[in-house]
């Protein structure tokens, strides 16, 4: 982003950060388009039963209550980033010092790309959030979405009974990971991923993800060995 740099005893009626604060608040306010792609229609359905009365009532009449419905699930961090492409602005640069105002302010954002969008959808909304400003996009780094791996075959079959074991109370259905895993990489040769841990996280150990005191507690630690030894000597 640029504008104009100087002195801080005679600033500009907006500089480059200013400028860039206000791309920050369209990206921000402009989220990219909800859609509800087939793996989390298939999981709203199968946990329906479990929602409440108006939950249940939205996902079973999707043709008249999907608007309500998205508008819910874009209410929370988590449900938001089952729906949409999501927008995080992680970094942002000025000045190297307090009475400089510099000419240019960098801004770095992470997208994380729902399947069915494209790393083209992503830089068309940034062209447009940023139409009227002087901008030059960098693109640091980027992945196209991963495939999405069918259920109706063996090796979602053994997911599925294999935590049916360790948790005969869970409802096993199709899903979506919302983080970037290096599971990708196996795409080139099978498009059978399943990125799954039976983890069992209450939202404290949640929010400790990337975090401070990030840990697992010693029961899902041994689950988590469970699992896989049963998957490995069952498939």
């Amino acid at each position: 982003m640029y504008g104009l740099g100087g002195h801080s005893s005679m600033p500009p009626k907006k500089s480059s950060l200013v400028y860039a604060a206000e791309i920050i608040e369209k990206l921000n306010s402009n989220q990219m388009p909800a859609r509800i792609i087939p793996p989390i229609d298939a999981f709203f359905k199968n946990i329906g039963g479990e929602m409440g009365f108006v939950s249940r009532m939205a996902i079973a009449n999707q043709w008249l209550l999907k608007p309500l419905l998205i508008k819910s699930l874009s209410n929370s961090p988590a449900s938001n980033a089952l729906i949409r492409t999501t927008t995080a602005i992680s970094m942002a640069k000025g000045s190297d010092a307090a009475n400089v105002l510099t000419s240019v302010a960098e801004v770095t954002v992470n997208f994380r790309i729902l399947p069915g969008s494209s790393v083209a959808d992503v830089i068309r909304h940034v062209e447009d959030i940023c139409e009227g400003y002087q901008v030059d996009l960098v693109v640091i780094s980027e992945r196209e979405p991963s495939t999405l791996s069918p259920e109706d075959v063996r090796a979602f079959q053994v997911v599925r009974e294999t935590v049916e074991k360790i948790y005969p109370e869970a409802i096993v259905s199709p899903y979506i990971s919302v983080v970037g895993t290096d599971s990708y990489k196996y795409q080139i040769v099978s498009d059978h991923i399943y990125r799954f841990m039976p983890l069992y996280l209450n939202q404290y150990e949640q929010h400790t993800i990337h975090n401070e005191n990030e840990h697992i507690s010693i029961d899902n630690y041994g689950k988590l060995v469970r699992y896989f030894k049963e998957i490995m000597e069952t498939y």
